[in-house]
Order: C-alpha cells, then structure tokens, then sequence
C-alpha cells in the first residue's frame, strides 16, 4: 500500500484530473447512468443515491494513508465541470490496475487518451508503480484501441471474466512495465 494521502491535481490539454469532490455527484449523474456509459464499465450504479454514495465514499477514504483506491473526477478545464472520471487501484505493491471514463457526449475527442495518459502518469511518477494493468470490456474497441495509443500491449483475452454485481463478460487484458513506460516517445 502506499502512504500517500491524497494525489495531486493533474493537468492535460483540456483537462484538470483531480481528487473526486462533493460538487461531482451531479455531473457524475449526468452521464454515469447513461446505458452507453454502463456497458463498458464494470461497476454499475443505477440511480442518483448509488452514484452520491459512491461520490461521498470516494471522498471520506482521502486523507487515508492506508487506502489503495484512488478515484478521480476529470473536469473539463473550460466549463468547469467534471466530464469524466477515472481509478488507480494498488492491487499489490507496486502494481496498479487503472481505469477510465467518460461522457459519452464527449466520446471520440480525445479526451479518453488525455485521462488515460494522467492515470500511468501518476501510477508510475507519483504512486511508483512498477507495472500497470487495465481491462477493457471486449466488445469496448475504442478503448482497447486507446489502451495501445498510450503503450500498453494486450495480455490475454479472459471470455467469462467476473464483471461484477453477479454478471460475467469478456474481458481483454493490458499492461505496461514502468521501463515500457519511461521508454515511450513524448
């Protein structure tokens, strides 16, 4: 586990990745409920009180030196708002699952690459990762496409992966090793 108690903000081109907050419960509603949101993901939240719960749960773990999950609102440097959001989980040391996602009224703009480039950013420079992984739900292909973009080669393909709330989906794996990862053209 690590003993850093809250990450800093990142910022990409259009984008401030950041701790999640209380103000992101409404934007998170905006599209976290959306059915195009929903297939890709594994955690599924179905009404207004599970997506503030989990908003309020995000924020009680910051400042938790023990905690591994790291949740973070994506918020689009010109309105303001959070657009997207995205997860690092130390599942071991030095080894992190990360996450993404996206309004789907922001999908192809290239702002699914500027969080999932943020996210191996702060697994690898700040959270000191020595490898990182992903899962893409198989039939997801822009984001298995976005998982080579940022360097990240395919592991394994897994046809009945446990996807939670007792569902089961195809899932494919990616990875990157620090050493990949500090190798990458700017």
């Amino acid at each position: 586990m690590t003993t850093l108690t809250r990450l800093p903000a990142v910022e990409t081109q259009s984008l401030v990745l950041r701790e999640i907050e209380l103000r992101d419960a409404e934007p998170f509603c905006g599209f976290m409920m959306q059915e195009n949101y929903q297939r890709h993901i594994a955690m599924r939240l179905s009404s207004e009180a599970e997506v503030k719960a989990f908003v309020n749960r995000s924020v009680s773990r910051q400042g938790d030196e023990r905690r591994n999950v790291f949740h973070l609102a994506a918020e689009e440097k010109m309105s303001g708002e959070a657009v997207g959001d995205g997860f690092l989980i130390v599942q071991r040391p030095k080894t992190l699952e990360i996450g993404w996602g996206l309004h789907p009224a922001m999908w192809r703009m290239g702002l699914g690459t500027e969080i999932a480039q943020a996210l191996l950013g702060l697994a690898f420079d700040r959270l000191k990762a020595e490898r990182v992984w992903c899962k893409v739900m198989s039939p997801n292909s822009a984001s298995a496409k976005l998982s080579k973009r940022i360097g990240m080669r395919h592991l394994q393909s897994h046809p009945d992966y446990p996807a939670g709330q007792g569902r089961y989906a195809a899932v494919e794996f990616y990875a990157i090793s620090a050493t990949e990862y500090f190798d990458l053209p700017y």
